[in-house]
């Protein structure tokens, strides 16, 4: 949802294009700001896994910049590849899974609700993947996220807040029950998703 209304403004946009253009000039081509970002989320994983929270965050908002400018890059500053748009999911996907483990590894009450909400993804990324390949796209993305409530903004917030949750002692008990939202959330999108994906196959000749 927030990847949606923030994509939609034209500030935003002017600035993730001359962030884009700037990395570009220096040699950042798409595919290096892609590794990069998840180079990035890996090292935010390693940072949480050791309990070091705020560089934990740090490196995650690192990551999360050069994602939301990979694509801008590859649009503005080349051409959009096949290649491109794998690397990118295939990043993401890596350091999601990563931080929700390196989060979860010191708590134990958080292993089932960790588990459930890493199912959710399970289930959620087969539907996207599922239902963005079934309708035909033209766009500059290898597939387009079908509308839904849980875009990346939000999964990369809830880590920040995850985290925060579980460094912080008053606030700890609350970790398991902002996974089982997240996985409630989760749960919505992916029904969100499928319907989507129900009613743009129906329509089709």
């Amino acid at each position: 949802m927030l990847d949606t209304i923030l994509g939609a403004n034209g500030d935003i946009k002017r600035v993730q294009s001359l962030a884009a253009r700037a990395l570009f000039r220096v040699g950042i081509s798409a595919n290096i700001a892609t590794i990069a970002a998840a180079i990035s989320g890996i090292l935010a994983a390693i940072a949480f896994g050791r309990s070091s929270t705020v560089l934990g965050i740090v490196a995650l908002a690192i990551s999360a910049g050069l994602d939301a400018i990979d694509g801008t890059i590859a649009r503005e500053c080349g051409t959009p590849s096949a290649l491109g748009g794998v690397l990118d999911l295939t990043s993401d996907r890596i350091v999601e899974i990563l931080v929700i483990v390196a989060i979860a590894w010191h708590d134990p009450a958080l292993f089932f609700p960790a588990l459930l909400l890493v199912g959710s993804w399970y289930v959620n990324i087969t539907i996207f993947l599922a239902v963005g390949a079934a309708i035909e796209r033209h766009g500059p993305k290898l597939i387009d996220y079908p509308p839904g409530i849980l875009e990346r903004s939000e999964a990369l917030i809830f880590f920040v807040v995850l985290a925060v949750v579980e460094a912080t002692a008053i606030l700890h008990p609350l970790g398991p029950y902002l996974c089982y939202a997240m996985t409630a959330l989760e749960i919505v999108t992916g029904a969100q998703r499928l319907m989507f994906g129900v009613r743009m196959l129906r329509a089709e000749p």
